[in-house]
C-alpha cells in the first residue's frame, strides 16, 4: 500500500522539479563580440582571388615573383583594362599581397 502512494509522490516530485526548471527565465545573451580585422594580406588574397581570377590563373604570380614597384605598375595596368572594376584602395591591398607573398627577396 506504501509503494501506491509512494510512486504517484514521486511523478509529482518529479513534474515539478521538471516544470521549475523549465519555467526558469534564461539571462539575455550578449550579441556575439565583433569579429577582429582581417589582416591586410588576407584582404589582398580575397581581393586578388575574387578580382584577378576572372581574367587570371590564381598561380600566375608565383612564376612572376617581382618587386612591390612592378606588382603596383602590374595592377595599376590592369585597373585601367576595366575600369572600377578595382578601386584603387583595392589595388593597394592587392598589391600588399602580392609584394608579401611573391616579391622578390
Amino acid at each position: 500500500m506504501r509503494v501506491r502512494f509512494a510512486v504517484p509522490g514521486v511523478v509529482c516530485a518529479m513534474l515539478l522539479v521538471f516544470a521549475i526548471g523549465c519555467a526558469k527565465q534564461e539571462p539575455p545573451k550578449s550579441e556575439a563580440p565583433a569579429a577582429p580585422a582581417a589582416a591586410p594580406e588576407a584582404d589582398g588574397k580575397t581581393l586578388f582571388e575574387a578580382k584577378c581570377s576572372v581574367c587570371h590563373g590564381l598561380d600566375r604570380p608565383a612564376a612572376l615573383k617581382e618587386t612591390k614597384e612592378k606588382w603596383a605598375g602590374i595592377v595599376k595596368e590592369m585597373q585601367a583594362k576595366k575600369a572600377d572594376w578595382i578601386s584603387d584602395a583595392e589595388a593597394s591591398k592587392i598589391v600588399d599581397y602580392l609584394a608579401a607573398q611573391y616579391g622578390k627577396k
